[in-house]
Order: C-alpha cells, then structure tokens, then sequence
C-alpha cells in the first residue's frame, strides 16, 4: 500500500463516513434515505404522501394516474467544499513509536482525515441549517435570503403562526399555545404525533419564562430538573409544547431569529432527508449517501485537491402541521 491508495474515492469516503459528525440537534429528527436520482417526485394522494422515485436523470416527467391530486419535484441541493493537501503536508510525517523506516501511513491517513474533518463539519453545520429551515417551512442557501424549498408553496397549504404578546400581563398564555396546538392536530390529517415541540429563540424563551402566568410553572419545573441532576435537555412543557432554547448558528447569526419559535409534531414518517447521488462517474445512478468524498492529483503532482460533498432533499412532508410563534 502507499500513499497514493489514501487518496482513492471509496477510501476517502470510507473515511469521511466514520468521522465524527458535527452536533446536530435536528438529525434524529430526519432520518436519512438514499435515492438514485438528483430530484424526487412527491405525490398527494388522499391526503398521504407517497415518494415516487425517478427511473433516471433523463427521463421525463412522471405521469400523473387518474384519481392523483397533485406531485411535487425537488432537486436535491448540492453541498461541495474543496481542500488542498500538499507534498509537504505528509513528507517524512511517521506514526508515533514507527521507526524511520516505516512509510509512516498511519500518521498520513490522520493528516487526511483532519482535513476531511474540517470539511465535513462545514457541510454538517449546512445540513443542519437546511433541518432548521425545514421545520421553519422555507429552506434557505447559506445566504440567509435565497429559499431553496418553500415548503407551505410546494404543498400548497397555509402556515399556522401566532403572534404572543409577552409584554401584557394579561397575555393568556396557555390559549395561545393551546391553540396552536389544536391547529397542528387539526391538520394531522391521521399521522399519529407521539408530542408536540419548539425550538425557541432565546428572546422568545426569556420573554415566556418570565411571564407572570408561566413564572411559576417555570420554577417547578427548573426545581424538578435540579432534583433529577440539573439535566434540562428535554425541554420546558406549557400548554402542552414542550419548548426547548435552541442555540444553533454560524459566525454569531442564529439559525432560529431570538424572537421566534418553531413549533412542530414528533411524528414517524414526517420528517426526511433525501440523499441524492454525487455528481462523481462512481456515483451515477447508485443509491445516493449522506457524503461523499474524492480526490485529484494537482498539477505536475503538486499534492491532492480534496472534495466532500453531500447533496440532500431535507423536507417536512407536513408542512401543513408546522407552526411559527413570535414575541410581541
């Protein structure tokens, strides 16, 4: 074996699989499945939703049978970010306790990985701002403005939203939420929800907690918490949601805005990424994974370039049971 071998797709791949993935609060949330092609097709049917998968990149439109609402297509999104690794970078580099001798291809596998590592935690942080704006109904580039998918469009349905006037005293609080609620379940459509959550903004979880009908509530529940060993992972339950302070972002800018919170059903079937195939010879019409990664010689063999990408479809199939609260 030598150098050369570290750098071929199925081991740079192999290898991007097992590193340790970026938290991601919301990956539990959207289970990961592979598909063939670079766009899915969804179909509305009575009120369910079937994924119809395409036969190739080239063929046309799927044809919609008789009694069939409506199908929806979306592309996958696609994720690459490049690295550069230099002679340099590996020359005369040996594992610890190898001898001089050695080819050292231990400690060269670990200066690959640790820039695959640098990689793969950008794309993660990206995935997991598509999960976000998936439960916000509107996933959005990395330019916080461009929307990739607007869900409530797509499907065709009118998102639940509600304004909470924190500020008053008399603000009824648990109504409020109530109704929200109620909402979600309304629009369920027979999906069976196990709960019902929010990720909250931290102005919006400060304003709710300090509020003179939720205060006390708060404090029984923060005294049962510290009785259970100080663990509030779990979250705040009111009104029957149970809200959670999320604190995901990039470079200061939170994914969720601090004054909002995104409310959503815990539900099988209602949440999913889609992984579409990479854009690599290797890769055409396989089932598509969660990552991928290649390499290339540079210039008179000046090094590898590195590539790692992921090209995911990250959905509510709900969207309908989504719900946006905001601090007045």
């Amino acid at each position: 074996m030598n150098t050369e071998d570290l750098f071929t797709v199925n081991a740079l791949t192999e290898a991007v699989e097992k590193l340790p993935t970026a938290p991601g609060r919301l990956a539990p949330l959207f289970p990961d499945k592979g598909v063939k092609t670079t766009s899915i097709v969804i179909e509305l049917q009575g009120g369910r939703l079937v994924l119809v998968p395409n036969t190739s990149r080239n063929a046309p439109g799927h044809a919609v049978e008789g009694g069939k609402r409506k199908t929806i297509t979306l592309t996958a999104t696609h994720l690459p970010l490049t690295g550069t690794i230099l002679p340099e970078d590996i020359q005369d580099i040996r594992a610890f306790g190898k001898e001089a001798t050695d080819s050292g291809l231990e400690a060269q596998a670990t200066v690959i990985n640790d820039k695959l590592t640098q990689l793969k935690q950008s794309i993660e942080t990206t995935r997991e701002y598509h999960r976000v704006g998936a439960l916000a109904g509107k996933v959005l580039d990395a330019d916080g403005t461009t929307v990739i998918y607007d869900l409530f469009n797509e499907f065709g349905v009118t998102p639940i939203a509600n304004n909470v006037d924190f500020s008053n005293a008399a603000t009824n609080i648990l109504k409020a939420y109530l109704d929200t609620k109620r909402a979600i379940e309304k629009n369920a459509n027979g999906i069976a929800i196990t709960e019902v959550r929010a990720l909250c903004g931290s102005e919006f979880f400060d304003a709710m907690v300090d509020h003179t009908k939720v205060r006390a509530a708060y404090a029984g529940w923060q005294a049962a918490a510290d009785r259970m060993g100080g663990d509030m992972r779990h979250g705040f339950t009111f009104g029957g949601i149970t809200f959670e302070e999320y604190a995901g972002g990039v470079g200061g800018i939170p994914f969720i805005p601090d004054d909002v919170a995104l409310v959503y059903p815990v539900a099988a079937n209602a949440f999913v990424t889609y992984n579409a195939p990479a854009n690599y010879n290797e890769a055409v019409n396989t089932l598509g994974q969660a990552w991928y990664a290649k390499s290339e010689p540079r210039r008179m063999g000046k090094g590898w370039d590195i590539e790692v990408q992921s090209n995911p479809i990250t959905l509510c199939l709900w969207p309908e049971c989504l719900a946006r609260l905001s601090a007045a």
